[in-house]
């Protein structure tokens, strides 16, 4: 009698050792499948490119050099994007750009940093100075960089209502 007890009980501690597992398996999967997103809800990660006739928004205008000799990028962006810079990647090497905005709402943007070498393939992340998400991402080839051009300033030369002869 004491023997079939000892199995009674040996068995019945499976049994809710098993219940246990089941339910915090369950557990933790519904946990787990709560944190993503179903895929219909997902949005993409927007990609940056060139920009084109088609407008989308981020685009690379161009990359210049500026008198100093860093790299400027010219970008294109929605008015809304406030507070974010750009994060270049080149194999191990990972450069941070400050982004500028001549206005609020404005819809062009210009980021300033490190030069990069020419030729190379590199990757361009926008990226929220807030919270260090990205907003955008696009691979380029930077083939050549444009020289910023000094802006000459002529100051015209008044020309009084006496000075002038007919013709």
């Amino acid at each position: 009698m004491n023997r079939n007890r000892w199995i009674a009980a040996i068995i019945a501690l499976l049994v809710i050792l098993m219940l246990v597992c089941i339910s915090s398996s369950i557990a933790a999967m519904r946990q787990w499948q709560g944190r993503q997103g179903p895929v219909d809800q997902r949005v993409p990660l927007p990609g940056i490119s060139y920009c084109s006739s088609r407008q989308i928004k981020p685009c690379v205008l161009s990359f210049n050099l500026n008198p100093e000799g860093n790299m400027v990028i010219n970008l294109l962006v929605n008015g809304s994007l406030q507070n974010f810079q750009v994060k270049i990647r080149h194999e191990a090497d990972e450069r941070l750009y400050e982004c500028k905005k001549p206005g609020r709402y404005s819809n062009s943007a210009t980021c300033t940093g490190e030069a990069v070498a020419v030729g190379q393939p590199v990757e361009l992340l926008l990226v929220s100075t807030e919270d260090n998400s990205t907003l955008a991402a696009g691979r380029f080839a930077i083939i050549g960089l444009a020289l910023a051009t000094p802006e000459i300033y002529v100051t015209p030369t008044p020309v009084s209502v006496f000075d002038r002869s007919p013709k």
